[in-house]
Protein backbone atom coordinates (compact mmCIF):
# COMPACT_ATOMS: atom_id res chain seq x y z
CA UNK A 1 0.00 0.00 0.00
CA UNK A 2 1.23 3.51 -1.08
CA UNK A 3 0.75 6.15 0.98
CA UNK A 4 1.36 10.34 0.78
CA UNK A 5 2.17 12.32 3.73
CA UNK A 6 2.30 15.92 3.51
CA UNK A 7 4.52 16.86 6.38
CA UNK A 8 6.93 15.33 8.48
CA UNK A 9 7.95 16.99 11.26
CA UNK A 10 11.60 17.38 12.44
CA UNK A 11 11.09 15.59 15.38
CA UNK A 12 9.41 12.50 13.66
CA UNK A 13 12.91 12.35 11.43
CA UNK A 14 14.93 12.30 14.27
CA UNK A 15 13.22 10.02 16.29
CA UNK A 16 13.23 7.70 12.76
CA UNK A 17 17.13 8.43 12.86
CA UNK A 18 17.79 7.79 16.42
CA UNK A 19 16.21 4.10 15.74
CA UNK A 20 18.05 3.32 13.03
CA UNK A 21 14.36 2.93 10.75
CA UNK A 22 15.69 5.42 8.57
CA UNK A 23 18.15 3.31 7.00
CA UNK A 24 16.49 2.54 3.60
CA UNK A 25 14.73 6.70 3.35
CA UNK A 26 15.26 7.84 0.06
CA UNK A 27 15.25 11.39 -1.22
CA UNK A 28 13.14 12.03 -4.13
CA UNK A 29 14.30 15.64 -5.43
CA UNK A 30 13.53 16.76 -2.14
CA UNK A 31 10.23 14.87 -1.14
CA UNK A 32 10.91 12.35 1.28
CA UNK A 33 10.40 8.21 0.05
CA UNK A 34 9.92 5.85 3.09
CA UNK A 35 10.24 2.45 2.55
CA UNK A 36 9.76 -0.75 4.72
CA UNK A 37 12.94 -3.00 5.99
CA UNK A 38 13.23 -5.01 3.17
CA UNK A 39 11.40 -8.87 3.90
CA UNK A 40 13.87 -11.92 5.17
CA UNK A 41 13.36 -13.77 1.57
CA UNK A 42 14.48 -9.98 0.37
CA UNK A 43 17.74 -10.05 2.57
CA UNK A 44 18.50 -13.54 1.64
CA UNK A 45 18.94 -12.72 -2.05
CA UNK A 46 21.21 -9.85 -1.22
CA UNK A 47 22.98 -11.74 0.91
CA UNK A 48 23.53 -14.81 -1.22
CA UNK A 49 24.58 -12.01 -4.60
CA UNK A 50 27.51 -10.56 -2.38
CA UNK A 51 28.97 -13.40 -1.33
CA UNK A 52 29.13 -14.28 -5.17
CA UNK A 53 29.09 -11.15 -7.47
CA UNK A 54 31.30 -9.24 -4.46
CA UNK A 55 33.89 -11.66 -4.42
CA UNK A 56 33.58 -12.02 -8.03
CA UNK A 57 34.38 -8.87 -8.99
CA UNK A 58 36.96 -8.23 -6.64
CA UNK A 59 39.02 -10.76 -7.30
CA UNK A 60 38.32 -10.76 -11.46
CA UNK A 61 39.77 -7.16 -10.29
CA UNK A 62 36.19 -5.64 -12.26
CA UNK A 63 35.36 -3.36 -9.57
CA UNK A 64 33.64 -2.96 -6.40
CA UNK A 65 29.91 -4.07 -5.58
CA UNK A 66 28.36 -1.99 -3.03
CA UNK A 67 25.32 -2.81 -0.65
CA UNK A 68 22.60 -0.47 -0.59
CA UNK A 69 24.61 2.86 -0.44
CA UNK A 70 23.27 6.46 -1.39
CA UNK A 71 23.44 7.00 -5.48
CA UNK A 72 23.41 11.21 -5.27
CA UNK A 73 22.00 13.41 -8.31
CA UNK A 74 24.17 16.40 -7.52
CA UNK A 75 22.44 18.25 -10.26
CA UNK A 76 18.90 18.90 -8.28
CA UNK A 77 18.19 21.80 -6.62
CA UNK A 78 16.62 19.67 -3.26
CA UNK A 79 18.31 16.80 -2.00
CA UNK A 80 17.84 13.57 -4.50
CA UNK A 81 19.50 10.59 -3.96
CA UNK A 82 18.02 6.81 -4.61
CA UNK A 83 19.56 3.40 -2.54
CA UNK A 84 19.51 0.52 -4.79
CA UNK A 85 20.34 -2.92 -3.21
CA UNK A 86 23.61 -2.90 -5.10
CA UNK A 87 25.45 -0.46 -7.04
CA UNK A 88 28.81 -1.52 -9.02
CA UNK A 89 31.78 0.79 -9.68
CA UNK A 90 34.00 -0.63 -12.62
CA UNK A 91 37.69 -0.68 -11.82
CA UNK A 92 38.95 2.47 -12.25
CA UNK A 93 36.16 4.86 -11.60
CA UNK A 94 36.32 4.43 -7.86
CA UNK A 95 36.71 8.36 -7.47
CA UNK A 96 33.07 8.59 -7.41
CA UNK A 97 33.01 6.84 -4.00
CA UNK A 98 32.55 8.90 -1.71
CA UNK A 99 32.19 9.06 2.28
CA UNK A 100 28.18 9.10 2.16
CA UNK A 101 27.74 7.19 -1.19
CA UNK A 102 28.30 7.84 -4.70
CA UNK A 103 29.14 11.53 -6.14
CA UNK A 104 30.34 13.21 -9.09
CA UNK A 105 28.75 10.36 -11.65
CA UNK A 106 26.55 7.68 -11.49
CA UNK A 107 27.47 3.48 -10.96
CA UNK A 108 28.36 1.87 -14.04
CA UNK A 109 25.42 -0.61 -12.71
CA UNK A 110 22.54 -1.68 -10.01
CA UNK A 111 20.85 -4.00 -8.96
CA UNK A 112 17.22 -3.71 -7.29
CA UNK A 113 15.64 -6.68 -5.89
CA UNK A 114 12.30 -5.88 -6.38
CA UNK A 115 9.14 -6.27 -3.96
CA UNK A 116 5.68 -6.43 -4.88
CA UNK A 117 4.40 -2.71 -4.60
CA UNK A 118 8.23 -1.09 -4.53
CA UNK A 119 9.10 1.32 -6.42
CA UNK A 120 12.04 -0.03 -8.77
CA UNK A 121 10.44 0.99 -11.70
CA UNK A 122 9.79 3.96 -11.27
CA UNK A 123 13.30 5.15 -10.17
CA UNK A 124 14.98 4.17 -13.86
CA UNK A 125 14.79 7.74 -14.79
CA UNK A 126 16.52 8.71 -12.38
CA UNK A 127 19.53 6.03 -12.92
CA UNK A 128 19.30 7.45 -16.59
CA UNK A 129 19.88 10.71 -15.69
CA UNK A 130 23.18 10.24 -13.93
CA UNK A 131 24.29 7.26 -16.77
CA UNK A 132 23.90 4.52 -15.30
CA UNK A 133 24.79 1.75 -17.92
CA UNK A 134 22.86 -1.58 -16.87
CA UNK A 135 19.46 -1.71 -14.16
CA UNK A 136 19.46 -5.26 -12.99
CA UNK A 137 16.18 -6.26 -11.34
CA UNK A 138 15.56 -9.73 -10.04
CA UNK A 139 11.94 -10.40 -8.88
CA UNK A 140 12.33 -11.10 -5.24
CA UNK A 141 9.22 -13.95 -5.58
CA UNK A 142 9.97 -15.26 -8.91
CA UNK A 143 13.61 -15.03 -9.17
CA UNK A 144 13.08 -13.60 -12.55
CA UNK A 145 15.67 -11.56 -13.43
CA UNK A 146 15.38 -8.22 -16.00
CA UNK A 147 18.42 -6.20 -17.73
CA UNK A 148 17.73 -2.86 -18.58
CA UNK A 149 20.44 -0.97 -20.89
CA UNK A 150 20.98 2.13 -21.28
CA UNK A 151 20.21 3.41 -24.90
CA UNK A 152 20.70 7.38 -25.28
CA UNK A 153 18.14 8.76 -22.46
CA UNK A 154 16.33 5.49 -21.53
CA UNK A 155 16.28 2.37 -20.99
CA UNK A 156 15.56 -0.49 -23.43
CA UNK A 157 15.15 -3.99 -22.44
CA UNK A 158 17.81 -6.83 -22.87
CA UNK A 159 16.58 -9.96 -24.79
CA UNK A 160 17.46 -12.93 -23.29
CA UNK A 161 19.64 -15.55 -25.57
CA UNK A 162 18.67 -18.75 -27.26
CA UNK A 163 19.65 -20.64 -23.73
CA UNK A 164 17.75 -18.28 -21.93
CA UNK A 165 20.48 -16.03 -20.27
CA UNK A 166 20.49 -12.45 -19.34
CA UNK A 167 23.89 -10.92 -20.25
CA UNK A 168 25.27 -7.98 -18.06
CA UNK A 169 28.24 -6.38 -20.24
CA UNK A 170 29.17 -4.13 -17.50
CA UNK A 171 29.19 -7.01 -14.69
CA UNK A 172 30.55 -9.83 -17.14
CA UNK A 173 27.74 -12.32 -15.68
CA UNK A 174 24.53 -13.73 -17.32
CA UNK A 175 21.39 -14.42 -15.08
CA UNK A 176 18.70 -16.64 -15.62
CA UNK A 177 15.74 -18.16 -14.07
CA UNK A 178 15.49 -22.07 -13.60
CA UNK A 179 12.87 -23.79 -14.20
CA UNK A 180 12.46 -24.86 -10.56
CA UNK A 181 11.78 -20.56 -9.66
CA UNK A 182 15.65 -20.34 -8.75
CA UNK A 183 18.03 -17.86 -10.30
CA UNK A 184 21.50 -18.49 -11.80
CA UNK A 185 24.15 -16.33 -11.96
CA UNK A 186 27.51 -17.27 -13.85
CA UNK A 187 30.90 -15.48 -14.65
CA UNK A 188 30.80 -15.07 -18.70
CA UNK A 189 34.65 -15.54 -18.68
CA UNK A 190 34.18 -18.93 -16.61
CA UNK A 191 31.20 -20.78 -16.83
CA UNK A 192 32.06 -23.10 -14.61
CA UNK A 193 31.60 -20.07 -11.90
CA UNK A 194 28.05 -19.65 -10.89
CA UNK A 195 25.33 -19.70 -8.01
CA UNK A 196 22.08 -20.86 -8.03
CA UNK A 197 19.78 -19.19 -6.01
Amino acid sequence: MKAVVLSVTDEELAKRRLTGIDRFDEMWEGVLHIAPAPAYEHQRIVSAIDRFLGTLCQQRGRGVLAIGINVFNEASNEPDYRIPDFSFVANGRQHILARDGIRGGGPDAVIEIRSPDDETYEKLPFFARLGVREVIVIDRDTKRPEIYRLAGPQYVAVQADANRWLHSDVLKVRFARTDSDHMLIEDIDDPSTRIEI
